[in-house]
């Protein structure tokens, strides 16, 4: 075969993949990257999500867990993924942008683009049953006006619920002394070696049905149902909510076609019953927020949030 003979052939090959369509989206497996060890939180809640999605999509997909770094290892990793929906990251708040917004990430929030958030922590601010203080307004009172400052007990500055009380006591001038303990429980107000303490309400619930703790404010924008009597922080007096919110995203650059069909998969999953048993078994709220919404939710939490970590010296210069 001679030369020109071969660039015509060459050619007219290029010409007819060209006009071949496009295999539509999925049309093999996808990875689902969780950046936690097995067996957490949003772990467990991905492992029931996902095999409803593969359903959806027609596809087989499997949970990948690449833990390390406070969640930063498995989150750099997808940052790095093809952006074609074929890596989709199961993600949390912290390394998806507190880790970033500390400079303890090579990754941005930007480099992400949100499906939506389906679930929050649930976190309580709770004292001993028997202490002073019955409501969030008597603790501030009594906060201001003590001889010593009360004992924050907390999973470490930088976690997003030790950030909210500190944007808490910041916003209404009343002041503690945080101490990190792990894990942070009820265990410190039994022990005294904390008058305060931040922790998951699963953590807490045993404590709190005991009558040996009382939970003072939820950090989530609608009352537990558990805890019909403990306020929001809105209803507490605070101009802010806070979600310890964990979504789904894919990285930067994902056709809007594919974006869409993830959602709508992860969307059917969130109404499945075998998703909705699981996080009434593990007492975890499911809601659904959107793309926008989701975007809206990070632009709040990084305006609320980096004042409060700029003040505990957790950004770096």
């Amino acid at each position: 075969m001679n030369r020109r003979s071969f660039a015509s052939i060459a050619t007219a090959l290029i010409a007819t993949a060209a006009a071949m369509p496009a295999l539509a989206f999925p049309d093999r497996p996808i990875e689902a990257v969780v950046p936690w060890p097995a067996g957490q939180e949003l772990d467990i809640l991905a492992r029931a999500i996902v095999p409803v999605m593969s359903r959806q999509l027609g596809v087989p997909m499997a949970v990948i867990n690449r833990p390390g770094g406070a969640g930063v290892v498995g989150t750099s990793e997808a940052s790095r993924a093809k952006p074609d929906g074929y890596t989709i990251l199961f993600n949390s708040v912290g390394p998806m942008l507190t880790q970033p917004l500390a400079g303890n990430a090579p990754y941005k929030v930007t480099d992400f683009e949100p499906i939506g958030l389906f679930n929050a922590s649930s976190f309580v601010l709770i004292v001993r049953a028997d202490a002073p203080y019955k409501t969030m307004q008597e603790l501030e009172a009594h906060a201001k006006t003590a001889s010593k400052p009360l004992v924050l007990g907390h999973f470490g500055p930088a976690a997003v619920p030790t950030q909210v009380v500190y944007r808490m006591g910041g916003q209404k001038k009343w002041s503690f002394r945080g101490v990190t303990f792990s894990p942070a429980g009820p265990a410190q107000l039994k022990s005294g070696d904390a008058d305060l303490v931040t922790a998951p309400y699963n953590t807490a619930r045993s404590a709190i049905a005991a009558g040996d703790a009382r939970a003072l404010v939820t950090f989530n924008p609608a009352r537990l149902p558990e805890l019909p009597s403990v306020p929001t922080l809105r209803e507490a007096g605070y101009d802010f909510d806070v979600l310890v919110w964990q979504g789904v995203f894919v990285p930067k650059g994902t056709p809007a076609d594919v974006k869409a069909k993830i959602d709508a998969a992860v969307q059917a999953a969130l109404k499945d019953p075998s998703v909705v048993e699981l996080a009434r078994k593990i007492n975890t709220p499911l809601f659904w927020k959107d793309a926008a919404a989701t975007t809206a939710q990070i632009k709040a939490d990084e305006a609320g949030l980096s004042p409060v970590m700029a003040e505990l010296g957790l950004i770096r210069k």
